[in-house]
């Protein structure tokens, strides 16, 4: 063995070595721009082929500019001597003699035993003993079980014809009924290997574990070796393995090795594995790390072309269906007790450019030309392709980048489901794309169309399953995919994973979360509109593959089987079949298309300014689509922009990031009707952040003001949570302005980051602020400034703005500009409480000032999803309360912005994120020191004021009319109206503390002032009081205007008499009326609030409500008849209003 030699045999070679002059030495070449391989190996005569293996290149297409090329001598390699043994090897042929791929009726250029035969003759010339394995997968798919039922399996037949000396059984070996494994495990002519395979309750193995060869005097072991788990993988289907058990694979081998000890000289393996671990069991790779005392080890299952050298263990794989004759050279030497091994050299003859043997081919004609009939046996007609682009990217038939199968719903997916279903009787289903490229395309539909999509003969099997079962199975299946990274333009594959392990779903409606990690992917799982309930039992339809590892993972039992398409109809109920007789019976013999788009990928943005430039270059082959180590898996790894800039492939470029929020509103701790929270939003700007370091985060305002969390300090508190977010810069809402100018400067100078309002002066024309800053971020100079609504003067108390001055948001931009020009800025940027509405709005202000890049723009609660151009200036605007953090991609080349994008991160996506710990400590904190505040007494009230469910939802209650009473107050609006699904709770009578009036009005809600007409003003009304006497939270709880109706009439016509002031409403009247900012944005039903004019804004309705208890007590705390139900005093009235 190599693991023997003398350490003294060593040194000497080395200083043999050390004597020979440098040229005896393999020559080497530097790869220069613009080389190909097959031109270096012309330059040097030899095949690239050789050259190619020889420098141990995975792709001979891909080689590199500086890349050094060892060049082997043209004697490197010689012809078999009489102290070499010769192994050679195929593994998982699959059925294919010729070079030709039945399901699609094409020829197959490397592949089949007639081209391995051409490559077999050749390698006896040189050494006729040499030694001829095939390690299993034999006899199973290209159309292979067509001759199931001969003495003697064509593959079987073709093996003997050419002299092989082993089979090594595989897994798919007993696909079928074990009567046709037998039949041929007889037939063959050589030994058929598997240690591991025994007679169930007994020692003795089902065949021989291992053989010895005598070579030339020479003891070659071979030992053979199957994976365990056929058992799971035929569960559905145990007579496929009937009295047979199989056994651990290392344990095996290590008995194996046990009873061969003193019998061999070379030592072998003809393992049906390949080089990792599947299940439990291990891979060839582990194999040789455990037993040295292998010289090599020949792999299979894994269908990959693989050479390595593990622990001194040469191992090598030929790929699937013959892309190669595996060759082992063994070197030996003679010694006193027998020989032993001195070398191992390992290599792959491809099949591509070798021609079919003709005597293969004419013994075996009859095998093709009746698969070729087979194939092309019409069952039908496909009335238009079912996969309209295979290539998810490029388009194609063929599949290089994504497959369009796997990342999103297709009639094809669907079609197997659906006839799954119909024979299983069952509401769900599950079905795999067993090809990337798998299509049914227009014209006749014919059998060979049926194995292309369905390529291996599973049978039918229907399973009862628990919603907790299936939804493990369902995460279990989307593990597929990998964890999406922002900057991702495409989705990929996790490669320990095949694409067959990856199950779409029917019957029921779920999205896939790839921004989650596996195992808490599924969300919006449901069954017919309805959610999947943990505890009960769904039918489920299978295939019998499925159906083992839905045993072994204890999802389902044996018991839980109420259908076996097998058992029914035998070969017939293979699902290809089924597929068939579906057609034919049920469709008439038309395939039609139909998606149901029942299931989609969410959390993953693929939106960039470059993803279009990406997916070109993608096409033209100068981005490659990653590929695993082993060949067998494409898209391994997804191709993100920030990668691609990092390689160079975009020289010249600067991408810079920006995140931008508005109007929060303290609004940061996570809610069902509220936004994210600063805690997962904490968590996505560090991810931002570390995708592309250049990347700012800028607020537009409105931050400090609104929820209790944060009002309760006058906005100290929320300092907290603004620091910790990392915000670079953000503009003075006029929301800030709340707790008066004053408080707002000490809030901007608790900042980390400066808050900015370039166009706020005090008398003396001072800013009150900074105006603008310039920020370094990579190699960009990015100037900020910020603006703040005109609009503050008279949304917020006139107190709070007192002896300042507004200016022109055109005039002071058109400033900002060029002062920021000046300074060298590359990017521009407008920080904006401005808005959509009024006199003063950015879309004006875009249109108006040129120079301004991107406008990061608040006050109006707009959602901009994708950013609105305006002009060469992108205006954006994030919706309020952390429901969205905006996202904008800047591409920057010889210093000017090239390219912009726009997109919404949205609270759906957030639910993935982890909280941030520090952010969540920091709200914890805030909370606690806001309990000392809320037990402070802010009034002390005379009587009960009254809030209870009940009441406020059926009518008016003293401290509905309270609370409207204070609306009224600080606005001076015409008329005020809240909902009493607002109003929470009741108050004693006595002292009234601040947590009280929290408890009342717990959400935080502003209050606001809109126009409107008369008439809005009777349908609000009538909304409110539309379920009357039921309870509804949308009951109108009012002041300024006094209500009759009658609730014996329909809804919509049930109010009699409305006025205001004393006099009828007047229906074309423009008013004013006081509500909270919930209503106006359309919530409780309130559809007539929404999109009017806002005229004023003011502060939380708690602090007014508080405010207004201490200026004015409760004399305004009474139940009156403002808004009274008269249908038992009259019969009919009309409704009052001025002519």
């Amino acid at each position: 063995m190599v693991k023997n030699k003398k350490i003294a045999l060593v040194l000497m070679i080395v200083l043999v070595l050390s004597s020979l002059p440098f040229n005896a030495f393999a020559k080497s070449y530097v790869v220069q721009e613009g080389d190909v391989l097959w031109k270096i190996a012309k330059k040097y005569d030899i095949d690239y082929k050789k050259l190619a293996e020889y420098n141990q290149l995975k792709n001979p297409h891909l080689i590199y500019e500086g890349q050094k090329l060892e060049i082997p001598e043209k004697n490197s390699t010689s012809s078999t001597s009489d102290d070499q043994i010769t192994i050679l090897g195929t593994a998982d042929l699959h059925g294919r003699i010729y070079a030709y791929e039945y399901a699609i009726d094409s020829v197959d250029k490397d592949a089949g035993l007639a081209k391995i035969q051409t490559i077999l003759k050749r390698e006896r010339d040189k050494d006729p003993d040499a030694l001829v394995m095939d390690v299993g997968d034999t006899i199973q798919d290209n159309s292979a079980e067509l001759f199931n039922d001969l003495p003697v399996h064509p593959m079987v037949q073709a093996m003997n014809e050419m002299a092989f000396d082993v089979w090594a059984l595989g897994n798919h070996e007993f696909n079928f009924e074990k009567s046709l494994i037998d039949r041929n495990i007889a037939a063959f002519n050589g030994t058929v290997l598997s240690a591991n395979i025994y007679k169930e309750g007994t020692d003795e193995r089902y065949v021989d574990g291992w053989k010895v060869f005598d070579v030339n005097g020479v003891r070659v072991a071979v030992i053979g070796m199957i994976p365990p788990n056929v058992p799971v993988w035929e569960a559905s289907a145990p007579s496929h393995f009937q009295g047979l058990a199989f056994t651990d694979v290392a344990e095996e081998t290590a008995k194996a090795i046990k009873e061969l000890e003193g019998q061999y000289d070379v030592l072998v393996g003809a393992y049906h594995l390949g080089p990792d671990g599947q299940y439990g069991y291990d891979g060839i790779e582990a194999i040789a790390e455990k037993f040295p005392q292998f010289d090599v080890i020949f792999g299979g299952h894994a269908h990959m072309k693989y050479q390595n050298e593990v622990n001194g263990v040469k191992l090598i794989e030929p790929g699937k269906y013959g892309w190669a004759l595996a060759k082992a050279t063994i070197d030996i030497q003679k010694t006193a007790d027998g020989y032993e091994v001195t070398g191992v050299n390992t290599e792959n003859l491809e099949t591509y450019e070798e021609k079919e043997d003709q005597g293969i081919m004419d013994t075996f004609a009859f095998v093709h030309n009746q698969s070729v009939d087979d194939a092309n046996t019409v069952v039908g007609t496909i009335e238009e392709d079912f996969v309209k682009n295979v290539d998810y990217i490029t388009n194609e038939a063929s599949v290089t980048t994504m497959p369009t199968t796997q990342v999103e719903d297709t009639a094809l997916i669907d079609l197997i489901n659906e006839v799954q279903m119909f024979y299983t009787d069952s509401a769900i289903s599950s079905a795999a794309a067993f090809k990337s490229d798998m299509n049914l395309v227009k014209g006749e539909f014919k059998k060979k169309d049926v194995a292309n999509i369905y390529k291996y003969p599973n049978t039918l099997v229907g399973v009862n399953i628990t919603g907790a079962n299936l939804k493990a199975y369902m995460e279990w299946s989307a593990s597929y995919y990998n964890t999406y990274t922002p900057g991702d333009v495409t989705i990929s594959f996790d490669p320990e994973i095949r694409g067959y392990n990856y199950d779409m779903f029917a019957g029921v409606t779920y999205d896939i979360d790839i921004s989650k990690p596996a195992g808490s992917r599924i969300t919006n799982l449901k069954l017919v509109g309805e959610d999947i309930v943990d505890d009960a039992t769904y039918k489920l339809a299978i295939n019998n593959y499925r159906f083992g590892t839905l045993t072994s993972n204890g999802w389902v039992t044996d018991e839980d089987k109420y259908y076996d398409s097998y058992d029914l109809m035998q070969d017939a109920g293979r699902i290809r079949d089924l597929i068939i007789k579906y057609i034919k019976e049920e469709k008439n013999g038309v395939a039609l298309p139909v998606v149901d788009n029942n299931w989609k990928l969410i959390g993953a943005d693929l939106s960039h300014p470059l993803k279009e430039d990406i997916y070109n270059m993608i096409k033209e082959g100068t981005i490659t689509i990653p590929t695993s180590e082993d060949g067998r898996t494409r898209n391994v790894k997804a191709v993100n922009v920030y990668d691609l800039m990092e390689e160079g492939k975009f020289e010249g470029y600067t991408p810079l990031t920006i995140l931008h929020t508005n109007d929060m509103h303290g609004f940061f701790i996570e809610g069902k009707y509220d936004g994210m929270g600063a805690a997962k939003l904490a968590t996505f700007v560090r991810q931002m952040r570390e995708a592309n370091p250049n990347t700012l985060y800028i607020d537009a305002g409105d931050a400090l003001q609104g929820h209790n969390l944060v009002t309760l300090s006058k906005g100290e508190e929320g300092i907290k949570v603004l620091n910790a977010l990392g915000i670079d810069a953000m503009a003075a809402g006029n929301h800030e302005f709340d707790y008066g100018s004053d408080q707002m400067v000490k809030l901007a100078e608790m900042l980390d980051f400066p808050m900015l309002a370039a166009n706020v002066v005090k008398e003396d024309n001072a800013l009150i602020l900074d105006d603008s800053m310039i920020l370094n971020v990579g190699n960009l100079k990015v100037g900020i400034f910020g603006l703040a609504t005109p609009e503050t003067t008279y949304k917020s108390h006139p107190d709070n703005t007192a002896g300042l001055t507004f200016l022109d948001i055109y005039e002071t931009s058109d400033k900002m500009v060029k002062k920021l020009q000046d300074q060298g800025a590359d990017i521009i940027i407008a920080a904006a409480h401005i808005g959509e509405e009024g006199e003063y709005t950015t879309d004006k202000l875009a249109e108006k000032v040129t120079g301004i890049d991107v406008i990061v723009d608040g006050h109006s609660h707009s959602t901009y999803d994708f950013g609105r151009m305006v002009n060469e200036t992108l205006i954006v605007t994030a919706g309020e309360k952390t429901r969205n953090v905006g996202v904008v991609e800047l591409l920057i080349k010889d210093g000017k912005v090239v390219k912009k994008q726009a997109r919404m991160f949205k609270k759906e996506q957030a639910a993935a994120l982890e909280d941030d710990k520090e952010m969540t400590e920091i709200i914890a904190g805030i909370k606690k020191a806001n309990d000392t505040i809320t037990e402070e007494v802010v009034a002390e009230s005379p009587i009960e004021l009254v809030g209870e469910k009940e009441l406020v939802r059926t009518g008016n209650t003293n401290l509905g009319n309270l609370l409207a009473e204070a609306l009224l107050d600080i606005s001076k609006a015409d008329v005020a109206l809240t909902n009493g699904g607002g109003i929470r709770s009741s108050i004693n009578a006595g002292p009234v503390t601040k947590g009280e009036v929290l408890t009342v009005l717990p959400y935080g809600n502003t209050v606001r002032v809109i126009e409107l007409t008369g008439a809005d003003i009777i349908t609000a009304i009538e909304h409110g009081i539309d379920s009357y006497p039921e309870a509804k939270g949308a009951f109108p709880h009012i002041a300024g205007m006094t209500v009759e109706f009658d609730a014996s009439k329909d809804a919509g016509n049930r109010v009699t008499t409305l006025m205001i002031g004393g006099k009828p409403v007047d229906k074309t009247k423009t008013y004013t009326l006081v509500t909270n900012d919930f209503l106006v944005a359309g919530g409780d039903g309130y559809l007539m609030f929404k999109g009017k004019k806002v005229v004023a804004e003011f502060g939380a309705m708690d602090e007014v409500l508080i405010d207004f208890m201490n200026k004015h007590g409760f004399d305004k705390a009474l139940e009156d008849d403002r808004i009274k139900d008269i249908s038992e005093a009259v019969s009919v009235l009309e409704l009052q209003v001025a002519a």
